[in-house]
C-alpha cells in the first residue's frame, strides 16, 4: 500500500511530495494505535510508592529514591503513550519506506490548487 502527501513552504517557495510505502497491515496498526492513544482518558494514577533503581532517574527525581506512580508516570494516557503507543509506532516506522521528491513551487501550485484553493489564494 502507498500513501502520499505534499508539503509547501510559502516563505522559501519550496515544495515536496512525500511517498510512504508499506503493507496495509502496518498502516492499519499505526492508525489504530494512534486512535487508541487519543481515546484513552487522562485518568490520574494512584499514589502507590515506587523505588527508583537507575542512577539517572534518582538524579532526575531530586536525589530521592522514592516516588509515586502519579509523580513518575502522570496519568493513564501518558503511561499508554510511553509503553504501548511509542513502541508500536517505532515498529511501524521501521517498516515504512519513505521517499521525498522535491518539485518546483509553481508546478506544485498548478497541481494542488484545486484541492486547497483557500491555502493557495491566501
Amino acid at each position: 500500500m502507498k500513501t502520499w502527501s505534499y508539503g509547501i513552504n510559502t516563505i522559501y517557495k519550496k515544495a515536496n511530495i512525500h511517498l510512504e510505502e508499506a503493507s496495509w497491515l502496518v498502516f492499519l496498526l499505526d492508525r489504530t494505535i494512534e486512535l487508541l492513544c487519543d481515546l484513552i482518558p487522562p485518568l490520574s494514577l494512584s499514589k502507590i510508592k515506587i523505588r527508583l533503581k537507575d542512577r539517572e532517574d534518582i538524579e532526575f527525581n531530586g536525589g530521592s529514591e522514592w516516588t509515586t506512580w502519579r509523580e513518575w508516570h502522570g496519568d493513564l494516557n501518558q503511561l499508554f503513550h510511553c509503553f504501548a503507543h511509542m513502541p508500536i509506532f517505532d515498529f511501524c516506522q521501521k517498516r515504512i519506506r519513505c521517499k521525498s521528491i522535491e518539485i518546483h513551487y509553481d508546478k506544485a501550485k498548478k497541481i494542488f490548487h484545486e484541492e486547497d484553493k483557500k491555502f493557495w489564494d491566501n
